[in-house]
């Protein structure tokens, strides 16, 4: 019991979840308020993954921008299967099944 307490912790690339922003636009762009962050298009989505597979990283998670007049107090637009994320998690999954 105490060696499992004091023991060190190890993180390694399969211990950590990549958050992704993503939007509706054919380009990424950056996001001011997080410097070094971008939304990404599907495009620039796919080459992100890719390169966090590459790396080890194999846990994502999408935060979309929602246009305001697509937002309600339901979250319908996350359950519009034609939405952002939907899509996103499609085009993820075709090109990387095991994402």
């Amino acid at each position: 019991a105490i060696r499992s307490m004091v023991r060190e912790t190890l993180v390694s690339p399969q211990n950590l979840v990549l958050p992704l922003f993503v939007h509706d636009k054919d380009v990424s762009e950056p996001i001011s308020a997080m410097p070094g962050c971008s939304r990404h298009s599907i495009d620039s989505l796919l080459n992100e993954v890719e390169e966090a597979l590459e790396l080890g990283v194999n846990h994502f998670v999408i935060f979309p921008k929602i246009a305001d007049n697509l937002k309600d107090n339901h979250g319908t637009a996350a359950m519009d299967s034609k939405g952002l994320v939907p899509t996103c998690v499609r085009a993820v999954k075709s090109k990387f099944p095991n994402a």
